[in-house]
């Protein structure tokens, strides 16, 4: 009798025999928590961010796993794009291939390939692969406002359209395979958005890097019970959304900052509780950003020469004159860097 139900083989293509019943446990790891899903009900596919790895379609290839990638070739050949391109991959290859492998193989062999780069997300779609391999698609590309970046320059308008008012967002890559752009971007989001950006899926999972991880190993987001009904054509992010995401960057970057002048200045932060570190480390990033700065490690050298100096750096009108002038070629960040350098000569020399 011909065999209609993959699920019922076995890896070895053989008829499943049944296990013995044990007690369930809970799952711990990203890995035991992708095999405890019922891939069944829900097929489960991992998205790769191509751009973490050294060439992910020849190692996809290489493994033999099924996937395709989200970047479609539009004959251009251009080998960046085909190299950094997002891949979809199917974590029960059984309906795709006689020779295919269940999620018991898959997701092993997956979990080696990625290693420890926050490079994947996990998508449960009950609607399966067509369904969700379009959505994806769909979200490569967003609708950003312009305020938000700050290098946009308006397009001039054609002549004949100069009557139109511009839009206030334009299309910008969307990194959604990345586990922490999602880690900073899906807490932020509203309602409309995440109803948008989940289409046909049901559950993420994803583990992004320590430092966006809030304590946790692997993160697990649902999709609402009751979620608003997703508008049509691209996802559109608010500045609310902007705004609401850049609070959760600055956190962690205080968070990091924080540590970093503990680390450094010791004998500055000895007698410091943690919270009034924290307000200061918060009050000295903006005073930085106040200057154009915007790097991480542009705003900690800023916090340590504030901290180290009593914050007499801020009061210093060189220092502020130095910040403020107009030389497009050395960015804010550069210049703070160059202000801690010339403390450390001085230090060096007895004038500080």
């Amino acid at each position: 009798m011909k065999q209609n139900d993959p699920w019922s083989l076995d890896a070895a293509n053989q008829p499943a025999r049944d296990e013995p019943t044990t007690e369930a446990q809970t799952p711990t790891t990203l890995e035991e928590v992708l095999l405890a899903l019922d891939h069944k009900a829900a097929p489960v596919f991992a998205v790769l961010d191509g751009a973490q790895f050294d060439n992910l379609p020849q190692e996809l290839m290489l493994g033999d796993f099924v996937s395709r990638p989200l970047y479609l070739d539009r004959g251009d050949n251009n080998p960046e794009q085909i190299i950094t391109a997002p891949h979809m991959v199917w974590l029960d290859e059984r309906p795709e291939k006689v020779t295919g492998r269940a999620p018991q193989e898959i997701i092993p062999a997956l979990m080696s390939l990625i290693g420890q780069r926050p490079a994947a997300v996990f998508w449960q779609c009950p609607d399966g692969a067509d369904a969700l391999y379009k959505h994806l698609r769909g979200i490569n590309m967003v609708m950003y406002p312009k305020a938000a970046l700050r290098d946009f320059e308006e397009p001039q308008p054609a002549e004949a359209d100069e009557s139109q008012k511009p839009d206030t967002h334009t299309l910008v890559l969307f990194r959604h395979a990345d586990a922490n752009v999602l880690a900073q971007t899906l807490p932020a989001m509203d309602s409309q958005e995440i109803a948008r950006l989940y289409g046909p899926a049901t559950q993420l999972t994803f583990a992004p890097a320590l430092e966006w991880a809030s304590g946790r190993d692997w993160w697990r987001a649902d999709r609402p019970e009751t979620p608003s009904n997703p508008h049509r054509g691209h996802l559109r992010i608010s500045m609310e959304t902007v705004v609401r995401t850049e609070g959760v960057r600055l956190d962690r970057n205080r968070g990091r900052i924080t540590a970093y002048l503990r680390r450094v200045a010791p004998d500055q932060t000895r007698d410091l509780d943690d919270a009034t570190l924290n307000a200061m480390t918060g009050r000295y990033m903006n005073e930085a950003r106040s200057y154009g700065v915007r790097s991480e490690a542009g705003m900690g050298r800023w916090a340590y020469l504030q901290l180290i100096t009593g914050e007499k750096t801020g009061q210093d009108r060189s220092v502020h004159e130095l910040m403020t002038a107009k030389e497009p070629r050395i960015s804010a960040d550069q210049r703070v860097r160059l202000l801690l350098q010339q403390s450390a000569v001085a230090i060096r020399e007895g004038k500080a």
